[in-house]
């Protein structure tokens, strides 16, 4: 798409020989194709004094249909000369086209620092999503403690620390645009929007990282009420065992080759019981001092 004096081409990964034909028609290198094809790649920047082009990859949020259980997904900005190209899904073709209609960028960086501003701020509702999601979670446990809502719990962490760290991710690769020879060539506008990116995403990571310790705690507590439930359920079996083993010692003797007192009386069978009953009144006397 040409836009005034530049251009746009977006690339979708899932389309077949995208990747051949790309290298064909931009004139990328390998090394360029293999970031913005490698779906575990982190987000970075780098510049190429070589071949003059400028590489981000930029971890996009969840889109809005899209479960939050599923990674973030990569989005790989390339640009030569007066041309940017992307590469992503076609969730974020048709956020970038939006962005492009509702802020009419001058510039190719222009477009990317706009397109940067839009994604990040899409982080928002997901923190926002998360820490919905964290006081439910909280609730059904407050309610009853169960291994369902227990998995639950664990899954929402392990959401909200990917996300987290995508974002951590984003504004280290926004920093470092700053390190690189091409900054220098940026209008004040652009740098001053560049400031507005990193602003949005430092606010950003300090919301996620604030549903990341919530849940963290969250997580904490319920470990230690269930510790200590253990504890008590160990040492309820534990009291029981051995108050049970005060039947079988006064029991255990009348079966062995030895004169007892008592076992000729007509009450033996009476008195053998009431043994048993201050045996069992002794030990747990002994217990409740040592058991608290």
């Amino acid at each position: 798409m040409e836009v005034k004096n530049w251009q746009w081409h977006h690339t979708t990964l899932a389309t077949p020989d995208s990747e051949a034909r790309a290298k064909e028609a931009y004139h990328l290198t390998s090394e360029q194709l293999g970031y913005a094809y490698d779906k575990n790649e982190r987000a970075h920047v780098e510049y190429d004094n070589l071949t003059k082009s400028f590489l981000l990859v930029f971890n996009c949020p969840p889109a809005p249909n899209q479960r939050l259980d599923h990674n973030p997904r990569p989005i790989t900005f390339i640009i030569k000369d007066k041309m940017i190209l992307t590469f992503g899904t076609e969730v974020a073709k048709k956020e970038l086209s939006d962005c492009l209609v509702q802020t009419e960028p001058k510039s190719v960086y222009d477009f990317l620092l706009e397109a940067l501003f839009m994604l990040t701020g899409k982080y928002v509702p997901v923190a926002e999503t998360l820490d919905i999601e964290r006081r439910q979670a909280s609730g059904k446990l407050h309610h009853k403690t169960t291994r369902k809502e227990l998995i639950a719990l664990s899954d929402l962490e392990a959401n909200a620390l990917y996300i987290s760290t995508a974002a951590r991710q984003n504004t280290i690769a926004l920093k470092q645009i700053k390190a690189l020879i091409t900054f220098h060539d940026f209008s004040e506008s652009e740098k001053e929007r560049l400031e507005d990116v990193l602003i949005e995403a430092t606010q950003v990571v300090e919301m996620l990282l604030l549903t990341e310790q919530n849940l963290n705690q969250l997580d904490g507590s319920y470990n230690n009420v269930l510790n200590n439930n253990l504890n008590d359920t160990m040492k309820f079996l534990t009291i029981w065992s051995i108050l049970l083993t005060a039947p079988t010692i006064i029991s255990g003797f009348f079966g062995q080759n030895v004169n007892l007192p008592l076992q000729h009386s007509p009450y033996g069978w009476q008195l053998s019981l009431l043994f048993v009953a201050v045996l069992w009144f002794a030990l747990a006397m002994i217990i409740k001092k040592f058991i608290k």
